[in-house]
């Protein structure tokens, strides 16, 4: 066999050991490169936001999970059906499985409005099918009618179930003027893998505006009851916020309502 015919068989039979290993490649593909899908995020925390005193806006703010390093946000879609809105939250992932990713695990904070709700409207806040949030929209004001934070005072939280537990938050509160009627509750839970514990209670009377109305300066006291929704685990740490102002801790089970030191 002359050397250029015995050079020939050698690349030919190179060539085929490289296309016959490259057909029987089988390692996964590198993360940067591979074919990604959608799925659901793991939600870290979820909480309600109301913006505006007058005739307000929701909106909801997420902390959803970014389970590794491969993990990659994608979007959150809100949709209104009937009396729930539906909050879904996407991630993409590499489609195989077998693709290598760092065991980092990281987060995606965003703030999405809620559009068209009703006023005076009770609603579920469904995020990812997982936490459920319940928002109860306030009733549209009138002109010359403007909505202020009532007085709370000698509240406390009472226990009346103790299996499971459930609670009922009671206070005393009342109309400063003659210019004031009750306004409304409005209680928020936040939700989520980490920070499902924290509760918002806020109580506002309603006030007439008109500058010729004369007022008289009166005190009529008024009691506030509200049972507190969700579930509290025994001996579970939650935090209580009224009024947008102080924040208490309390340990389920208990009662005992603690005035948490304001953050730095």
């Amino acid at each position: 066999m002359n050397g250029a015919l015995r050079t020939g068989l050698v690349l030919m039979i190179s060539a085929l050991v490289v296309v016959a290993a490259a057909c029987g490649d089988d390692s996964p593909p590198d993360a940067e490169f591979a074919p990604r899908l959608e799925v659901l995020a793991p939600i870290d925390e979820a909480e309600l936001i109301t913006v505006g005193d007058q005739n307000p806006e929701y909106q909801l703010r997420v902390v959803s999970g970014l389970p590794n390093g491969c993990a990659q946000y994608k979007n959150t879609t809100v949709k209104v059906v009937d009396s729930v809105v539906v909050v879904d939250v996407r991630n993409t992932i590499p489609q195989d499985g077998r693709v290598a990713c760092t065991a980092v695990y990281g987060s995606h904070e965003r703030t999405v409005e809620l559009p068209g709700l009703s006023p005076a409207t009770d609603y579920t806040v469904s995020v990812n099918g997982v936490v459920q949030l319940e928002l109860t929209t306030e009733a549209k004001l009138d002109e010359g009618i403007q909505s202020v934070l009532a007085p709370l005072v000698n509240f406390r939280l009472e226990l009346i179930s103790e299996s499971p537990l459930q609670y009922e938050f009671v206070a005393d509160s009342g109309l400063e003027s003659s210019c004031m009627t009750r306004g409304e509750v409005a209680q928020t839970r936040s939700g989520g893998r980490l920070f499902g514990n924290v509760l918002r209670i806020s109580v506002t009377n309603l006030e007439e505006v008109d500058p010729t109305t004369v007022c008289a300066d009166e005190f009529t006291p008024y009691e506030v009851r509200v049972l507190l929704t969700g579930d509290f685990e025994p001996a579970g740490e939650y935090i209580l916020q009224l009024n947008f102002k102080n924040q208490y801790d309390f340990v389920g089970g208990e009662t005992n309502l603690r005035l948490k030191p304001p953050t730095a």
